[in-house]
């Protein structure tokens, strides 16, 4: 594949992911009242289902979101964080082999060959650590996954320095929802 065919597919992919992004961000309030009204609705399957598609879409609601509002209306804390941690697995490790199968490819298409040997250095030297770092904070999931797929990053350590992480974020956010729940509720 050419290098002018494959940056056009990069472009066009980033494009559509930076729209969705837009749009889901520009329409908050109704995209988290459609969350409420499915966990209300259908309770943990609905929980899985949102915590599967916000790890899997670039966009600003994370896993934790529909945990927290199980929480708050009264699911069994534990089951709540089970089927958000799966949920937000599944969409992570479909991201990965995204990046793995689909991206890397057409990244190697594009790059030059110094450019490639220096990014992929740095990115085995502190890959791993900025995937972490990535698992429990704010910055964009979804694309750090792309990037261990994209610089084929062994599934096992991509286990470790993401879902594992991610898994503590979760169940940080969410305990802290419960708590306060069973607080003020006394």
């Amino acid at each position: 594949m050419n290098k002018r065919k494959s940056f056009i597919i990069i472009l066009v992919f980033l494009l559509i992911v930076v729209g969705i992004a837009l749009l889901i961000t520009l329409n908050m309030d109704y995209f988290k009242e459609i969350i409420n009204n499915h966990v209300q609705k259908y309770g943990y399957v609905g929980i899985l289902v949102f915590s599967f598609f916000a790890d899997l879409l670039e966009q600003p609601i994370g896993p934790e979101v529909p945990a927290s509002i199980g929480v708050l209306f009264g699911l069994n804390f534990i089951l709540v964080i089970i089927f958000s941690v799966i949920g937000s697995y599944m969409g992570s490790l479909v991201n990965f082999y995204i990046g793995r199968r689909y991206l890397g490819p057409r990244f190697e298409a594009v790059r030059k060959e110094k450019v490639d040997k220096k990014y992929y250095k740095l990115f085995n030297k502190y890959g791993g650590v900025a995937l972490a770092l990535a698992a429990i904070s704010p910055i964009p999931w979804v694309a750090f996954c792309w990037l261990a797929g994209i610089f084929k990053m062994k599934l096992r350590q991509f286990i470790f320095w993401g879902l594992i992480p991610r898994f503590f974020r979760i169940f940080g956010i969410v305990g802290v929802v419960w708590y306060f729940k069973i607080f003020l509720t006394g």
